[in-house]
């Protein structure tokens, strides 16, 4: 697979590691976790992922509350993200992750959502229906953490690049597990989200996915409010 990461040279400098991650035995179906116990049905035949895997992220329509990801190839959609306006009088969930409509899946499933507030440094997340928290480190950071029920461990998603639109994913190790590269110059694509380690379980990939897309658009919003004259400081309440 042609990866074209525009940080992949850079993280030596900054102390990032691909992730080993193990490869997933397919869950027992003895598991009662509808978090465990899920088949993605609009995944197409798996190949066999044993490098890292690009997702890429597109933007439906001018309002930019709608977005598709699509896999490798770019064309097969594996994620619907719909968003509202994320004001003090809209609904939440304030984004919703789906798998998209299929001939197989009729009715798109509800992957996961995240809420904000404009209170407290804490968003929202539920993967399948399991709530977890994702928690601001501090007033004047840019990190934000949670507790991974896929991984078992403890996760950071974390600004990069020159101007912090850029994403990462890493584990107490400072090894990266995911990376997200804001494409800045595009209206249609919104950027790449890199996955360190192809072979992990579907369930895995929609953590990464849930996680990773509630933090960018947390940020997205948070650049938006400073533009347009809000003042807030760097990683202040939604």
């Amino acid at each position: 697979m042609n990866m074209d990461y525009k940080d992949m040279a850079s993280d030596e400098k900054h102390g990032l590691h691909p992730h080993p991650l193990p490869q997933h035995a397919p869950p027992s179906t003895s598991h009662v976790s509808p978090f465990m116990n899920r088949a993605h049905n609009s995944f197409p035949p798996a190949p066999d992922y044993n490098t890292p895997r690009t997702l890429h992220i597109y933007l439906d329509g001018l309002t930019q509350r709608h977005m598709t990801i699509a896999d490798a190839d770019k064309t097969h959609p594996l994620y619907t993200i719909d968003q509202n306006s994320g004001g003090i009088f809209s609904s939440t969930p304030h984004m919703t992750i789906s798998q998209p409509q299929s001939a197989n899946n009729p009715t798109p499933a509800v992957i996961g959502t995240a809420t904000f507030h404009n209170m407290k440094r804490t968003i929202e997340l539920e993967f399948h229906g399991q709530p977890v928290s994702m928690d601001s480190e501090g007033i004047f950071s840019r990190s934000y953490a949670f507790m991974s029920p896929a991984f078992g461990q403890r996760l950071w998603w974390e600004c990069d690049g020159i101007w912090g639109a850029d994403l990462v994913l890493v584990n107490a190790r400072k090894e990266w597990i995911a990376k997200f590269d804001s494409s800045l110059f595009s209206w249609s694509k919104l950027g790449k989200l890199h996955i360190s380690n192809g072979a992990i379980s579907e369930a895995t990939l929609d953590e990464i996915v849930v996680s990773g897309c509630a933090f960018m658009q947390h940020e997205r919003r948070r650049r938006n409010r400073s533009s347009a004259g809000g003042g807030a400081a760097s990683g202040g309440a939604y």
